[in-house]
């Protein structure tokens, strides 16, 4: 996949479950004939959840609330 702007470089881990998932997503991917990487998948996914959820907790969390109490409101 094209890259357009310069990349910076992360190292994290991740359980192996989720890295099952994205190999599996990778291949299915590469059965419809892209040329993707692991890393390119990570990236597209890594956008699409930024994009959808706007890094909103109750999003992220797939609807469920946070144990936070909302903030009291002050008059």
């Amino acid at each position: 996949m094209a890259h357009g702007a310069a990349a910076k470089q992360f190292s994290f881990r991740l359980p192996g479950g989720l890295v099952d998932r994205v190999e599996r997503c990778t291949e299915d991917m590469q059965k419809t004939g892209l040329e993707v990487t692991r890393a390119d998948v990570v990236r597209l996914l890594l956008k699409h959840a930024l994009d959808t959820t706007h890094c909103k907790l109750e999003l992220l969390l797939g609807g469920k609330s946070s144990k936070r109490r909302p903030r009291r409101r002050q008059d």
